[in-house]
């Protein structure tokens, strides 16, 4: 079997009332993916980070990685990552190269899981049967009051989470102190509420904002600091009793190297989409997993990217929760055949070959970027 073909795709969904994370307005879930081709008549379906990005991530694909696997044996998939990785060096440590790389690797996974007829999380391993989702939410929107935010997430203890992560950093530290606190009281102590920064703060305030999640008992707090300071990471880490989280926004086992060896983080975040595909996180988690850290998945995007990180947490021992966005997006939600979602409790994914998502090519085409 030898690639034939890569084929980028572009998808763009504009909600009506875009979030705000603790760093920047979202005014768009933006979704690139890869449908790899091959002389057998197997498809593969990877997808990689692209927010505000579309357009040269897949140019980036098409001109760069592209010609690097083509007439390649797609089931070769660590020749292949190291081959794209070593070729792009001097200017692919992190972005958009390792982007178009994961969706690449992604989409490398599917077609080898279809070829063997096993899901992805067996062939990485098959730690677990299912996961535990949080409910990612609590962003900032124009008018959202602290107790809005409450009845938020009461509305997601009602569903049958047992777990919220909100958004900070994007207010005035006493401002996102009393949203906190109102989510604490709310949902009451058989409820664990996480935060998250992303990358807001400075070393100062992490460290007020950390001792009181301290004393709200706060499950985690998520990458409180730039990804370019390991070092403030480490020192807060040691500061508070509150596991610091992170950094998906540090790629590769190469960037997380050092957190984990040097316990810049308790718990370790990594992204398919983001960190160099599965091929790569799975190599991140092993570390942590020497190390005696857990890993929590991430997910924001499409459902290529939910199903493949569901598939790592699923197949590494050092993995029990995963995380669920619930902010209005199709790309999750529609874009394939069968939506994953909760179930008593849990997500999972199916017992198909490969990564187990069919596209709507309905909804492709609606949200389809074609210049």
């Amino acid at each position: 079997m030898i690639i034939t073909k890569v084929e980028p795709i572009m998808l763009c969904y504009e909600p009506e009332r875009a979030p705000r994370d603790g760093l920047a307005n979202i005014p768009t879930r933006d979704v690139f993916l890869v449908r790899i081709h091959t002389d057998e008549g197997i498809t593969g379906i990877g997808e990689g980070f692209a927010l505000g990005s579309l357009r040269s991530t897949a140019v980036l694909v098409e001109e760069t990685l592209a010609p690097l696997i083509v007439g390649q044996d797609p089931t070769m998939i660590e020749a292949l990552w190291n081959k794209m990785y070593q070729q792009t060096f001097r200017y692919g440590r992190r972005g958009i190269l390792i982007a178009g790389l994961s969706a690449i690797d992604l989409a490398l996974w599917d077609i080898l899981g279809k070829k063997t007829g096993l899901p992805v999380y067996k062939l990485l391993g098959g730690a677990h049967d299912s996961l535990i989702p949080y409910a990612s939410a609590g962003y900032y929107m124009e008018g959202k009051t602290a107790s809005d935010l409450a009845a938020e997430a009461v509305s997601y203890k009602e569903m049958g989470f047992g777990i919220m992560k909100m958004k900070i950093g994007g207010a005035s530290i006493r401002e996102d102190q009393e949203r906190i606190h109102a989510v604490r009281v709310a949902t009451g102590d058989d409820f664990k509420l996480a935060v998250d920064a992303n990358n807001a703060y400075d070393f100062q305030d992490a460290l007020t904002m950390g001792r009181f999640c301290d004393k709200e008992g706060i499950f985690f707090f998520e990458e409180p600091l730039s990804s370019d300071f390991m070092e403030d990471s480490r020192r807060l880490a040691e500061a508070v009793d509150v596991p610091i989280a992170g950094y998906e926004t540090q790629l590769t086992r190469y960037g997380m190297r050092d957190f984990i060896v040097h316990h810049g983080v308790d718990i370790v975040q990594v992204d398919a989409i983001w960190s160099g595909g599965l091929t790569d996180c799975r190599k991140t988690a092993h570390i942590a997993s020497t190390w005696n850290k857990m890993i929590i998945p991430h997910f924001s995007a499409g459902v290529v990217s939910l199903a493949a990180n569901i598939h790592l947490g699923m197949g590494v021992e050092n993995c029990k929760y995963m995380e669920y966005t619930l902010d209005m997006n199709p790309m999750r939600d529609e874009l394939g055949m069968n939506r994953i979602q909760m179930e008593n409790s849990v997500v999972k994914v199916p017992d198909t070959p490969g990564l187990g998502v069919e596209l709507n090519e309905d909804v492709l085409n609606k949200y389809k970027i074609t210049c």
